[in-house]
């Protein structure tokens, strides 16, 4: 009789073993299949982006590239709010013209002046964005420090 009880035993174990393995398949199935799905579909959003239509020449599509950026910079500098909403104020401001951006590379490769300024563009749009980070991050501190020059003048 104790024979008979070890036999099953293992049986039983080998059982649960092949249980517990399907139920991870499963539960690493399940988490797996979405954070795929979803990873591939942000992939594609960043960096396959559609172009936009493609401007009819290389200096039409610069100069519609350099009146969004001068457009998203004083878009961001009227924004009241801090960093992040100036930021994302200026890159809304850029289009629809830097929606045209990745068409521009084959119009204004064919020249290398062309080509130069482009980078040039690219150039001025992140430094200006830059810009905007860093007085966006200036100008909220003079803020706080405002607010809290009024409080200590207040309670006087």
């Amino acid at each position: 009789m104790l024979k008979d009880h070890r036999m099953a035993r293992p049986a039983r174990s080998r059982g649960r073993r092949i249980g517990r393995r399907i139920g991870i398949a499963v539960f690493a199935a399940c988490v797996a299949v979405p954070t795929l799905l979803w990873t591939y579909q942000i992939m594609l959003a960043i960096f396959f982006r559609p172009p936009g239509p493609a401007p009819a020449s290389c200096d039409g599509g610069l100069l519609g590239l350099l009146q969004a950026v001068d457009r998203a910079r004083q878009a961001a500098r009227a924004e009241p709010g801090g960093e992040r909403q100036s930021l994302e104020r200026f890159r809304r401001a850029l289009d629809p013209e830097w929606q045209t951006r990745p068409a521009l590379d084959a119009l204004c490769r064919r020249a290398p002046a062309e080509a130069r300024r482009l980078r040039e563009v690219d150039a001025l749009r992140y430094a200006e964005e830059h810009a905007v980070r860093y007085e966006a991050t200036a100008l909220a501190r003079q803020r706080q420090r405002a607010r809290e020059l009024e409080h200590e003048l207040e309670t006087r």
